[in-house]
C-alpha cells in the first residue's frame, strides 16, 4: 500500500515537473518571440540606430509608418531632426530642405528652414507666383511673388506735406493713418519722422529699376530695387520713411530717427522689411528706412520672433 502511494506521488510530481517545465518552456518561447518580433519594429531599429525616445515621438509625429520604416533601416539624421524641432518647419518642403542642405552643409537647420520656406532655393524672377491680394495687407510681394502691370490699389489717400517731401504723393488709408498715429507719437519723442516715398505703380518702378540698371548694373539694381510688379511700393503699404535731420540712406541707420523706429513701429503695425543679415532670406540688402505695413499683431509677432515677413507669410498665410 505504502510502495503504491509512493508510486503515485512520484507519479504527481513528475506531472507536476513536466507542467512546471512545459509552463516555463511557453513562457520563454513567449517571451523569445516577443523579442523577435519586437526587435522587427520601427522603434526598435530606431533605438538601435541611436535614436531616443523623445526623438522617435517627434518621428512619428511627423511621419508616417511607411515612412518612418524608411527611416529605421538607415543612420540617424541629425540633421532632419533639427529640422523637425524648427518651429518653422513645413513638411512639404522636406525634400527642398534636404537637397539645399546636401549643397550647402555649413547652414544650420535654422537657415535652410527659412530660406527654403522664403523660395531661395529658386533663381530670383525665375519661380514666378501671383501675388494674392485678396490677402489685402497680408498680402506678399518680392522676388518670387509679383502684382500685375495694372494693379492700384483702391483706397489711395494723399499724403499731406506735414509728413512727406513734396506733394501729391500717396499711400493706402489704412497705412496712413497708423503713420500720423505714430508720427506724432514719435514727435513726443522729440525725433521728426519724414517721408520719402510711399505708393510708386507698376511705371513708376520700372523707371527706379531701370535707373539703377543703367547706373550700377542689373546685379546692383536687383540688390538694391525690385523690378516692375515685384516692388511693395506698388501695394501701397510701403513707406520709405527718414527723420528731418537724417535724410540719407547713408546716415540713417545710426541716427536717432532710427533706432526710434526699431523699438516702436512695430506698436503702430510697421516692420522694418528688409534687416541687417537677412538678404539670403528676403533677397533684398539691410534698408533701415523701408517699413511695411502688416497690422500690429503681425508687426508684434515679427517684433519678438525676429523673424522676417516672408517666413511669416510662408508659414502663417500661404
Amino acid at each position: 500500500m505504502k510502495k503504491t502511494k509512493l508510486k503515485l506521488k512520484k507519479s504527481v510530481y513528475l506531472i507536476i515537473g513536466i507542467i512546471i517545465i512545459l509552463v516555463g518552456s511557453c513562457i520563454i518561447g513567449v517571451k523569445v518571440y516577443k523579442d523577435m518580433k519586437y526587435k522587427e519594429t520601427n522603434e526598435y531599429k530606431l533605438l538601435e540606430a541611436g535614436y531616443t525616445k523623445e526623438e522617435i515621438k517627434i518621428l512619428e509625429q511627423n511621419f508616417s509608418e511607411e515612412e518612418i520604416g524608411s527611416l529605421a533601416n538607415a543612420s540617424k539624421d541629425e540633421f532632419l531632426l533639427e529640422l523637425l524641432q524648427d518651429e518653422y518647419f513645413i513638411k512639404d518642403n522636406l525634400n527642398r530642405y534636404t537637397a539645399y542642405h546636401n549643397e550647402f552643409l555649413n547652414d544650420s537647420a535654422r537657415l535652410v528652414v527659412a530660406k527654403i520656406n522664403a523660395n531661395t532655393d529658386y533663381n530670383y524672377y525665375t519661380h514666378d507666383i501671383d501675388t494674392d491680394i485678396s490677402k489685402d495687407y497680408l498680402m506678399i510681394v518680392n522676388k518670387y511673388y509679383h502684382l500685375g502691370e495694372d494693379y492700384e490699389p483702391d483706397d489711395l489717400v494723399t499724403i499731406s506735406n506735414q509728413y512727406y517731401y513734396g506733394d501729391g504723393h500717396q499711400i493706402r488709408e489704412v497705412v496712413y493713418d497708423a503713420f500720423i498715429d505714430m508720427w506724432n507719437q514719435a514727435r513726443n519723442d522729440d525725433i521728426y519722422l519724414i517721408i520719402n516715398s510711399s505708393y510708386r505703380n507698376y511705371q513708376n518702378q520700372q523707371e527706379v529699376y531701370d535707373y539703377y540698371k543703367d547706373t550700377r548694373g542689373t546685379t546692383y539694381a536687383d540688390s538694391i530695387a525690385a523690378r516692375a510688379g515685384y516692388s511693395e511700393h506698388q501695394t501701397g503699404l510701403a513707406l520709405d520713411i527718414f527723420s528731418t535731420e537724417y535724410t540719407t540712406t547713408s546716415n540713417f541707420k545710426n541716427s536717432p530717427a532710427h533706432l526710434w523706429l526699431k523699438e516702436n513701429a512695430y506698436k503702430y503695425g510697421f516692420i522694418q522689411r528688409y534687416q541687417e543679415n537677412t538678404e539670403d532670406i528676403t533677397g533684398f540688402a539691410e534698408e533701415a528706412w523701408h517699413y511695411r505695413y502688416v497690422g500690429v499683431e503681425v508687426a508684434t509677432y515679427l517684433h519678438e520672433h525676429d523673424i522676417t515677413f516672408d517666413e511669416y507669410y510662408a508659414y502663417f498665410i500661404a
